[in-house]
């Protein structure tokens, strides 16, 4: 396995997050981590509960800038930011954005796809009828187009949508319309973009058996010359670096060779 875990995907109270930076820099260092990045939402008017202010953005790159000159004797630390679709630019001096969706726009209303089974039930109900194909359909078409909108380093969550479709409780992650929706999104991506998460967050949060992306999209995007990262998507101290052997395994089985690792000098390959 590779020595020295590294999460580029942590939240803190900043945004949706339990603990603080500092906090989770020092589990980072007790659970055997080499590097962890923080990564808070980026603001989204129409959702302030889950992202981070404007006002808060030049403090929180502050601290984080702080925090890695106190921490650079024990562990590497980097600047990032989730940058979300709707948010109209990323903040300055950031050293890489994570490009997501967590809702989508119809006709000229936004919908969040994140959240409660109950919630994301609903919305398919009132907005596409109850036909779970038709809103994957509009998020896929959203998180094709993440790339120029988001100037995004790594894709995260790509499949987000099935965070709560255990066992297909929702819809069918194998049914044609779903298959094509991911895959043409997946394929337009990669023109611009091939780093993606393989992201256990649900897993440590809902106890999915699966990341994000799915074992099935992580092989087609073997097929077509993508690449990966690791990332637990931690929004506390107790989810950093979770399932990271398990999934490395699930890597490997799905024909990558080497994961990306993030470094001073950018960007590189390790293997598996």
């Amino acid at each position: 396995m590779i020595a020295g875990y590294q999460n580029l995907h942590s939240h803190t109270p900043y945004c949706d997050g339990k603990n603080s930076a500092e906090d989770m820099i020092k589990a980072a260092i007790q659970k055997g981590g080499s590097s962890i990045g923080f990564s808070e939402h980026s603001w989204v008017s129409f959702d302030a509960e889950y992202s981070m202010s404007l006002e808060d953005t030049p403090k929180y790159i502050s601290e984080i800038n702080s925090l890695k000159e106190k921490y650079k004797d024990e562990i590497e630390i980097f600047l990032g930011i989730e940058m979300d679709y709707f948010t109209v630019e990323a903040p300055e001096g950031v050293e890489y954005i994570i490009g997501t969706a967590h809702h989508v726009m119809k006709e000229g209303a936004p919908i969040t796809v994140d959240g409660s089974k109950k919630h994301i039930i609903n919305m398919s109900d009132l907005h596409f009828g109850g036909d779970f194909y038709a809103m994957a359909e509009l998020y896929f078409t959203t998180v094709a187009d993440i790339v120029p909108k988001t100037g995004a380093d790594i894709i995260g969550h790509f499949d987000m949508l099935a965070k709560h479709n255990a066992d297909y409780c929702m819809f069918d992650e194998m049914h044609p319309r779903y298959i094509k929706a991911a895959l043409d999104a997946m394929e337009q991506i990669l023109d611009k973009c091939k780093l993606f998460e393989v992201n256990t967050g649900a897993m440590y949060r809902l106890g999915k058996t699966a990341p994000y992306p799915s074992v099935f999209l992580l092989e087609e995007l073997y097929k077509r010359g993508g690449e990966v990262i690791l990332s637990s998507d931690s929004h506390s101290t107790e989810s950093l670096y979770f399932k990271y052997d398990e999934m490395q395994e699930l890597i490997k089985s799905c024909g990558f060779k080497y994961i990306k690792r993030l470094t001073k000098d950018g960007f590189i390959d390790v293997a598996l």
